[in-house]
């Protein structure tokens, strides 16, 4: 099994956060570290935003798969809410380790602080989410079926690039694509790869799947519960939540 990692991609996200840190250091909002040498306030924002952002990309691993179905605005919400759970001790650290002391009835200021910063940081990591991966649309302004599915594959390494889609599954951080010429794990969230194919004839039938009608080979009940038999055999779940759909879809034969 192989799993890709698109480095070229980590490294431009680290590139604008390092470039975020930079800002932060100029700007240096609420004086942080204010008798520092700039040196030493540009690590100590770009470390926090660094850390923040891998708190904030594990947390919209999960917000993502718990909170599936809530508005947008909620998750982004609760993802800067635990993130600024997160960096509030560890500024409370930083200045105790610079020197000062923040009392405990502080914390609560040092958390709408952070709370401030995280709010955001997600927000900007969110359209730049969308700016990157949201846009599947080709030159002339749409997106037709073939180009959203070819788009997505054209990511994946030979053989699978040239395969069938049949469908995708998430597991933990990672992202299952069941092909054709079998499958391959990578990097990826569940909820991008589904804006990149929302024009491919396909559903989402589970919290953790999403299938692409030309890979079923057949859908059947059993005790009240969906199957869809994929064409590589591999069985795949429907929840109560998307049964409607595959109904309405005319998959269930």
């Amino acid at each position: 099994m192989r799993i890709a990692i698109d480095w070229a991609q980590r490294g431009r996200q680290l590139a604008i956060l390092v470039g975020i840190g930079t800002f932060l250091s100029i700007l240096n909002p609420f004086n942080a570290g204010n008798s520092l040498p700039f040196w030493a306030v540009w690590c100590y924002w770009t470390g926090l935003v660094i850390y923040g952002s891998v708190i904030g990309w594990g947390t919209a691993t999960l917000a993502l798969k718990w909170l599936d179905g809530l508005p947008i605005w909620l998750i982004l919400a609760v993802i800067a809410a635990v993130c600024a759970l997160f960096v509030t001790p560890v500024l409370i650290i930083l200045q105790h380790a610079f020197g000062g002391r923040v009392p405990l009835d502080e914390y609560p200021r040092v958390y709408s602080l952070a709370l401030v910063i995280s709010i955001g940081i997600t927000i900007f990591g969110y359209l730049l989410d969308r700016a990157t991966n949201g846009d599947t649309t080709t030159e002339g302004g749409t997106d037709e079926t073939g180009n959203s599915v070819a788009t997505f594959m054209s990511r994946l390494p030979l053989p699978y690039r040239n395969a069938d889609l049949y469908a995708i599954s998430s597991e933990d951080h990672y992202l299952r694509v069941h092909t054709s010429a079998g499958e391959h794990l990578f990097l990826e969230r569940l909820s991008t790869a589904m804006l990149q194919l929302e024009r491919a004839p396909g559903l989402q039938t589970h919290r953790s799947w999403w299938v692409n009608e030309t890979g079923v080979k057949s859908v059947t009940t059993s005790s009240g519960k969906m199957i869809i038999t994929l064409k590589s055999d591999v069985e795949v779940p429907v929840s109560r939540t998307f049964a409607p759909k595959v109904r309405e879809a005319g998959w269930l034969g």
